[in-house]
């Protein structure tokens, strides 16, 4: 198929209808005849609107992939065979029940009451028996039998008459579609039970779970139903009750007609998110959306959501293909659900068991899973999680030794960027290059084990975990548009705390100054930028005597220098708060070390704003009119308009930056360290008027005689035609740091005396 009839088919080719009541209107034998409004709708506390299903859809889904179904069977050759086999016994016996049942017949579903698609006299010729029922299975209870069927003949019951009728609830279309999996759920335990050699396949029910909220999470989401895995000691379905998020196989989006798609698409990514946080091996997640009869199931990527061709239950086709779906997802194996081998429960100790390879040793680092530190806040992207553990191996002879474990999925190729990004051997350089230095020990990532992780692919080898392998069934034209993604997982010391934990502004200098030292010997001995300085990537740890150290961790962003050069037009890389300017602009001036100094002040003058800590932040209100707000909202070319403007001029900085701090007085030497490494950075005195400021210089006659480098200035050197003042700069970072280094490490030792003073 070609790709232009399967890339992101626009929002208008589905156009949703949203009526005050649901869109059908049915009748079923022995209902009453009051019209029901659909009062059970759970998804009010999302912002919906059309527009916004449309546009996210639009965005993100590639609809009609028809490798989509093909993706969820076992990856063993004898395991998918004999699926299809099960699969194939499980659609005859269903084909046979609907056209035999009473409730089949009672309902009009028989071959000559189908005639034009229309519902028509359910009355038997008298010449004509009724076909006697295939040799039972497992034979469904009446109820469930009569809910299956009312949603496979939905249709037919759409175009019946409209005298005495009720409108359809969407509790009934939950009814409907569990009963239809748990039909397909006790054939095939049947089926496998009557083989020769009987195998133990994963039971997945279906729970209505519209009560059930995420751990940790709004509590105002709710789960439209869940695929979950049924367990001997849970009984009947009816008696189970809903599953949390942490339980969920897939997320099951319910809606009544075909025609509210899109809406179904999007408020099951806003759900299935969720999944990701609150389920620790989750690697990638499954979904199915019904819209009337009409399934389709969703396949969920780092950067787009694939959804398979449209299975229509109401027709035989249909049924198989759902069918089918639903006996793969039960025998295949759990990393082809999204679930990771490598991060283990253990039942009996109660632990969570992580597994980090080491590419460089070949070996296998197993740790014990303590606390998550930071967790992925969106579906797409690197979903970038980490946590804090303990090694395993421990005897308990020495003491427990803690790293910090970090899970992303990293791109392999960065289209439109020069330069290549490799954490991994970033922090191997790191290592080996300042091991050894003992004055800067625990106050970068120390890597203790890091690669690829590894999924067991077969039971006989394992293989590098990337999106290629997850998307294996699906036609490469189809994901042409779509980066390919791998799997990393790193190990590094020391754990640290987050910046927002330091108990004073002391504390937070002596923190900066650590982390400035360490990214200073990180460039200059090794060559590497690390370009993403936050207030995230900031940490701190304490030393054996109580008194705190900084830490610089994530070189995600992280690049060599020797890959950056002139004229070379950089993608935007960083926190975009934090950027620089020539970052935030894509300038083709050369980045260096001074764009990570100025992205430390942009982090100091936020948090003495909103407060250095947690005690403080909680007392503080920000206010929309700050000038501060506009370095944070706006389009990258906004922010930095206003950086270089609030920059330029001393007063204007105090008076719109300094003086809205939270406490002024208490934040005093914060403030005097910023303004110094500003007058360092933007009008260092050991550089010509030329390299000062924000603007590029005015190229006057008068102004520039007097702006002319002289002897003494380091740029004297430079054509006077270079009037960027970040582009002659850049040509003498060293030197500036030394003067922005020198600032920091006199703040940091008085601020070190001023804490032992106070002990």
């Amino acid at each position: 198929m070609a790709v232009a009839n399967l890339k992101r088919q626009r929002a208008s080719d589905t156009q949703e209808t949203l009526p005050s009541e649901t869109c059908f209107r049915i009748e079923f034998p022995g209902s009453d005849s009051t019209t029901v409004p659909d009062n059970d709708e759970d998804s009010a506390s999302y912002s919906y609107s059309p527009r916004s299903a449309n546009e996210f859809v639009d965005e993100h889904f590639i609809q009609d992939v028809s490798g989509v179904l093909d993706a969820a069977s076992p990856l063993r050759c004898s395991d998918s065979i004999r699926a299809k086999q099960l699969a194939a016994k499980v659609c005859e016996r269903l084909e046979a029940l609907i056209s035999s049942s009473p409730e089949a017949r009672l309902l009009g579903t028989t071959k000559k009451c189908r005639r034009g698609g229309l519902l028509r006299s359910t009355k038997r010729r008298k010449h004509k028996p009724a076909p006697k029922p295939a040799p039972s299975l497992a034979d469904p209870s009446p109820d469930s039998c009569l809910l299956l069927l009312r949603w496979i003949r939905l249709p037919l019951l759409q175009d019946g008459s409209s005298d005495g009728v009720r409108t359809l609830r969407n509790e009934e279309m939950r009814s409907w579609v569990s009963s239809f999996i748990e039909y397909v759920a006790d054939q095939l335990k049947h089926a496998i039970a009557a083989e020769l050699s009987p195998l133990s396949v994963r039971r997945l029910v279906a729970f209505k779970g519209h009560r059930s909220a995420p751990c940790d999470a709004d509590s105002s989401e709710r789960i439209d139903m869940a695929l979950a895995q049924d367990c001997q000691s849970l009984g009947s379905v009816e008696n189970v009750e809903a599953p949390e998020y942490a339980n969920a196989v897939a997320l099951i989006e319910v809606r009544q007609c075909p025609s509210e798609q899109n809406r179904a698409y999007w408020q099951l990514a806003q759900r299935t998110q969720t999944l990701h946080s609150t389920q620790l091996n989750r690697r990638f997640a499954w979904g199915l959306t019904v819209c009337g009869t009409h399934v389709r199931a969703c396949l969920f990527g780092n950067d787009d959501i694939l959804a398979s061709e449209v299975m229509d239950v109401a027709t035989e086709s249909g049924r198989k293909q759902l069918v089918t779906l639903l006996v793969n997802w039960a025998m295949c194996e759990s990393q082809r659900l999204g679930y990771d081998s490598t991060i283990r429960y253990n039942g009996e100790t109660g632990q969570w068991e992580i597994d980090v390879w080491d590419n460089e040793s070949r070996v296998t680092h197993a740790y014990i899973h303590e606390r998550t530190l930071f967790d992925t806040s969106s579906q797409f992207g690197r979903r970038t999680r980490c946590f804090i553990a303990s090694a395993k191996e421990n005897s308990g002879k020495q003491p427990v030794q803690k790293v910090l474990i970090k899970d992303a999925w990293a791109p392999t190729e960065f289209p439109g960027s020069e330069v290549v990004r490799d954490e991994l051997s970033n922090l191997r350089t790191i290592r080996d290059k300042l091991g050894a230095d003992d004055t800067l020990a625990g106050t970068y990532s120390h890597l203790e084990a890091g690669g690829v992780v590894q999924q067991m692919h077969t039971k006989q080898r394992t293989a590098d975990d990337t999106t290629v392998s997850i998307f294996a069934d699906i036609d490469a034209s189809v994901l042409e548009d779509v980066p390919a993604r791998i799997h990393r997982r790193v190990a590094t010391t020391p754990v640290g705390e987050q910046l927002k934990s330091v108990r004073s502004v002391d504390e937070l200098i002596v923190v900066v100054g650590d982390v400035m030292a360490a990214h200073t010997a990180i460039v200059r001995r090794c060559g590497i930028l690390h370009r993403d300085l936050s207030t995230n990537n900031i940490m701190f740890c304490h030393d054996d005597d109580g008194m705190v150290r900084g830490l610089l961790i994530d070189f995600d962003n992280a690049v060599l220098q020797s890959d950056l050069h002139d004229e070379q037009r950089l993608d935007q890389i960083g926190t975009f708060p934090y950027m620089s300017i020539g970052n935030l602009e894509q300038s083709s001036v050369k980045r260096t070390a001074l764009d990570d100094w100025e992205s430390l002040i942009y982090i100091l003058c936020w948090l003495g704003t909103i407060g250095i800590n947690r005690d403080d932040q909680t007392n503080v209100k920000i206010r929309s009119d700050l000038t501060i707000c506009h370095w944070h909202d706006g389009s990258a070319a906004n922010i930095a308009k206003a950086k270089r403007r609030t920059l330029q001029h001393s007063d204007l900085f105090g008076n719109e930056i300094l003086a809205c701090f939270a406490h002024p007085l208490l934040y005093a030497n914060l403030a005097r360290l910023i303004l110094e490494l500003r007058s360092q950075l933007f009008y260092n005195e050991r550089l010509s008027r030329l390299a000062r400021g924000c603007f590029d210089f005015e190229p006057k006659y008068s102004s520039i005689r007097k702006a002319k480098p002289r002897a003494h200035h380091l740029d004297c050197n430079i054509d006077i035609s270079t009037v960027d003042p970040f582009a002659r700069r850049a040509e003498f970072a060293d030197a500036i740091v030394d003067d922005l280094l020198e600032v920091v490490q006199k703040y940091r030792k008085a601020a070190l005396e001023r804490i032992k003073d106070a002990q």
